[in-house]
């Protein structure tokens, strides 16, 4: 789902998705201080709607439609409060602050790779820079205010194809120079 910060996706409710729009609402996360359940503000004190591709947005109805026919199977109904990402029956509490964490290492490993939750947000952060999404937007996608500090200092990683370009880039820039006798010696 775009790589959004996982304690502000725990947060997520089915009323905060809208699949007709492409979008999901996060308003708070949720974790856990001293063996107690808190729902708090995102860590940008922000809530935000944020653009999910169509893939994303047929998985959560057909997945929505799947937990609501179970329920309806006991006469039971979704509550308009149920959280989206949970391992509750009725979607009465979110997922645990470490249980996608958890989920994905498990998943890297079985695959034999080496991945967490935090290498994606990484991957993300680099990808989106290096085609060439403009920062602003990359860091608010992360949960990142600041206008992009965060998300240069601590997310973005160098891309090594985009260094590749850049030096045929800067090998144009100067070629030019070069071929009319203008370049000057460095050093």
């Amino acid at each position: 789902m775009g790589r959004i910060d996982p304690a502000d996706q725990r947060g997520v409710h089915p009323a905060h998705h809208q699949a007709h729009r492409g979008l999901v609402h996060i308003a708070f996360n949720y974790v856990v201080r001293g063996g107690r359940r808190v729902r708090k503000d995102t860590k940008t004190h922000q809530d935000r709607w944020i653009a999910i591709d169509p893939a994303t947005c047929a998985l959560i109805r057909n997945y929505l439609y799947e937990t609501g026919a179970v329920l309806g199977a006991v006469s039971i109904e979704l509550p308009d409060d149920a959280y989206l990402f949970s391992n509750d029956p009725v979607h009465a509490r979110p997922w645990n602050p470490d249980w996608a964490s958890h989920q994905v290492a498990d998943a890297a490993t079985a695959a034999g790779i080496g991945l967490d939750i935090k290498g994606l947000r990484h991957y993300t952060a680099s990808q989106l820079l290096a085609a060439s999404f403009d920062l602003r937007n990359t860091a608010a996608r992360l949960g990142h205010s600041g206008g992009g500090a965060t998300t240069l200092k601590h997310y973005a990683d160098p891309v090594s194809e985009v260094d590749r370009r850049a030096a045929a880039y800067l090998s144009q820039l100067t070629s030019g120079a070069a071929s009319r006798g203008n370049a000057r010696p460095v050093g």
